[in-house]
C-alpha cells in the first residue's frame, strides 16, 4: 500500500509538471537587440503584441519607433490602401512587407529600406 502511495505520489508530480505549455514563447524586448535583417513575406506585423524575427519572439516593451510620411502617396507606398492622411504616424511594424529594417541595440533609431527607399524611425 505504501508503495502504491509513492507511484502516484511521484506519477502526479511527473504530470504537473510534464503538462505545461509546451508551446510557451520567450519574449524579447524588441530594443535591447541589434538587427540587420530582410523580414519577407505579405501584410504587416500589426497584428498582437509580440513578432516574429528570425524565428525568435519580440515585443516593443519600451519604445515604438514611428515615422511620420510627407504626404498620402509616401503612405499609401508603406502600407498599400491606406486613406489617412500624412498626419497621423506610421508604426515599423505597420510597413507592409517585405523591408530590410536595421537597429542597433538600445538605439532610438530604426532604419527600413523598401524598395532601396531608407526611412528612418525615432523613437
Amino acid at each position: 500500500m505504501k508503495y502504491v502511495t509513492i507511484f502516484i505520489f511521484i506519477t502526479c508530480i511527473f504530470l504537473i509538471f510534464n503538462c505545461t505549455d509546451k508551446n510557451e514563447k520567450n519574449i524579447l524586448d524588441f530594443n535591447k537587440y541589434t538587427f540587420n535583417t530582410v523580414l519577407k513575406g505579405e501584410g504587416t506585423y500589426n497584428i498582437g503584441y509580440e513578432f516574429d524575427i528570425n524565428k525568435k519572439y519580440y515585443a516593443n516593451k519600451e519604445y515604438n519607433f514611428i515615422y511620420y510620411p510627407k504626404n498620402l502617396k509616401e503612405r499609401k507606398f508603406l502600407i498599400p490602401g491606406s486613406l489617412s492622411n500624412g498626419e497621423f504616424p506610421i508604426y515599423w511594424r505597420g510597413v507592409n512587407l517585405p523591408f530590410t529594417i536595421i537597429k542597433k541595440a538600445n538605439s532610438d533609431t530604426l532604419l527600413i529600406i523598401k524598395n532601396n527607399k531608407n526611412l528612418y524611425l525615432k523613437e
